[in-house]
């Protein structure tokens, strides 16, 4: 049975950063997401986007997972990508209107910090294949990164 809920519910990105559209079929280790690209989204140029966009879908998938992981009632928690261990990006850009669906799957996990692979797909290709290394902090660690000024 697939399970489709609002990406709205599951992750904290607004506006013009809100890219996937649905997650589906959510497992203990990953889920499914979908989307189209629109002309709205960052690195679009000229009617198509750079398939750079592709690491932050995978992103915002895993983001989606790990809010669906906790409880959608304990509310979407900031995490942070740390690292792209490994991408192959198939395309240059992705015309606007391509319809795309993007797989997460949890490699491994200790503690805060987490590896996902991921791959976007469009009706017809793949589009990018890529190893993504995440940190969902604690609070108390936000509350340094909110301050500190780099210095």
């Amino acid at each position: 049975m697939d399970q489709r809920l609002s990406a709205q519910l599951l992750i904290p990105h607004r506006r013009r950063m809100s890219l996937i559209e649905w997650v589906k079929n959510p497992t203990e280790l990953g889920l499914e997401a979908e989307t189209t690209v629109n002309s709205d989204w960052p690195l679009c140029r000229e009617g198509a986007v750079s398939s750079l966009i592709c690491i932050e879908l995978v992103a915002q998938a895993i983001a989606a997972f790990k809010t669906y992981r906790q409880g959608i009632d304990a509310g979407v928690k900031l995490g942070l990508l740390v690292g792209i261990k490994e991408a192959v990006l198939e395309k240059n850009t992705l015309p606007v209107g391509t319809r795309l669906s993007i797989q997460i799957t949890k490699l491994s996990h200790v503690g805060e910090y987490a590896v996902f692979e991921g791959q976007v797909n469009s009706e017809s290709d793949s589009v990018c294949w890529a190893i993504l290394q995440v940190l969902e902090p604690k609070e108390e660690m936000l509350a340094i990164l909110k301050t500190w000024d780099g210095t």
